[in-house]
């Protein structure tokens, strides 16, 4: 749901279950990583791309699916 490292506009940080009463709900995490401007993401096909922190939310989503049939350009992430 969020792009890498927030998209640059969202400061999500990853929390585990059982750490606290209020982030029992929060038990997955986001893309994240301590390279600039992106993340290396491996692909279904075993190819490894980095993506952009700014890759738009419809190209991330878009990204995440297995049979909606998008086809996406490779200058969109």
């Amino acid at each position: 749901m969020i792009p890498p490292n927030g998209g640059g506009q969202i400061k999500w940080g990853a929390c585990r279950n059982n750490c606290c009463a209020q982030a029992r709900h929060a038990d997955y995490v986001t893309a994240s990583s301590f390279h600039p401007g992106g993340v290396n993401v491996c692909f279904a096909d075993g190819s490894v791309k980095f993506v952009k922190t700014t890759i738009s939310y419809p190209v991330w989503w878009a990204l995440g699916t297995k049979a909606n049939g998008e086809v996406i350009s490779a200058d969109a992430y």
